[in-house]
């Protein structure tokens, strides 16, 4: 098929830089989403454009608004044609509070983003993919989708729901020869994780050396797991954790 693209949410840097970075190894055009960071997404743009040699655009989402993600279903056809191939809903947020001390604001945005977000992203852009037959969806859940950790209440709840769509997905689509999978990951080392280390070091520690790896994952790991899903045709609604094994102990 030719023109294939993909989209990454939440490319700009991190776990989603990383997975835009396989697409585009792997040949496809790709968009990536941004909410903030428009200086880091334009980068990106220019350095996979270079080292791949495909086309890179950025364009600016906040993923929570179905009205922004409608008007970015009719930019990304109009731009890109109809041959999406590959969404990896990576963008999200994360708040770590005690449940008795939770931000009803806080936990509202973890739900709008992480959940309503990766809905909206499907449900408007899937009809590319029933249409040609083919499709491949990977949703960002967590570690903490699997295992509840202290202070994850609202963290882990939009997770959970992640996980949850993903199989869930996963049945209804199957029939149209699209594929969902999510990928869990534990610690890796973002942008995120380090705001948790900075303002906790001693659990984010503890946490660390409670693995049986003893250690925190590098972000370009996420590459193999983007590789492997693409390279499979009969692997859907599973959810691939690498977290060092902490959902383990």
């Amino acid at each position: 098929m030719a023109n294939k693209y993909g989209i990454v949410t939440g490319a700009s840097r991190g776990l989603g830089k990383a997975c835009a970075e396989e697409l585009a190894r792997e040949g496809f055009d790709v968009i990536i989403t941004y909410e903030h960071n428009a200086d880091k997404a334009l980068e990106v743009k220019a350095e996979y454009e270079k080292e791949f040699g495909v086309r890179i655009e950025a364009y600016k989402l906040s993923q929570q608004s179905e009205a922004e993600v409608i008007e970015f279903r009719k930019w990304a056809e109009q731009n890109f044609g109809t041959n999406l191939q590959v969404l990896i809903n990576n963008a999200g947020v994360y708040a770590s509070q005690p449940t008795e001390e939770f931000v009803v604001a806080d936990f509202d945005r973890l739900i709008d983003v992480n959940v309503k977000g990766v809905f909206y992203m499907v449900r408007h852009f899937v009809d590319l993919m029933i249409a040609n037959h083919f499709g491949k969806i990977i949703n960002m859940c967590s570690a903490a989708g699997l295992r509840a950790a202290p202070g994850s209440c609202g963290y882990s709840a939009s997770k959970f729901a992640v996980r949850g769509m993903t199989q869930a997905q996963a049945i209804d689509l199957g029939k149209y020869n699209i594929q969902v999978n999510a990928i869990a990951p534990g610690s890796h080392k973002t942008d995120m994780f380090f705001g948790f280390q900075k303002a906790n070091p001693k659990l984010c520690e503890e946490r660390t050396k409670g693995n049986p790896l003893q250690r925190v994952g590098e972000v370009t790991e996420m590459c193999h797991l983007v590789k492997y899903f693409l390279a499979s045709d009969f692997i859907t609604g599973q959810v691939v954790s690498p977290n060092g094994g902490t959902t383990m102990v």
